[in-house]
């Protein structure tokens, strides 16, 4: 997959209240990076970018940059959710630890 036919402008997408908004065009891109140390490794997206994935489909891109450690390559995955890519729903508790402190 490459970006050729596509010109280089740059959009912003957001996530609105949970739902994606973009550009009224057809050559509207998203582009997810991830990056990996060595060439083989776990990538996880975040439910917005997930949401990204599901709206956009073939507008939808994931750019993995593998090896950063040795010999940086990539792999471009057109629409992953439906591709080589094989992604499991993981849920996970996180404990957020601060200091509060009265002044």
């Amino acid at each position: 997959a490459e970006f050729k036919a596509f010109p280089h402008q740059t959009y912003c997408a957001t996530l609105c209240t949970g739902r994606l908004t973009t550009p009224e065009r057809n050559d509207f891109l998203a582009i997810e990076v991830k990056g990996l140390r060595e060439q083989m490794g776990s990538i996880s997206l975040t439910p917005r970018e997930h949401e990204a994935a599901t709206a956009m489909r073939d507008r939808f891109y994931l750019f993995v940059v593998r090896n950063f450690q040795k010999s940086p390559n990539h792999d471009i995955f057109l629409n992953p959710l439906e591709g080589a890519i094989q992604f499991t729903r993981k849920e996970r508790t996180v404990v957020q630890v601060s200091w509060l402190a009265r002044v």
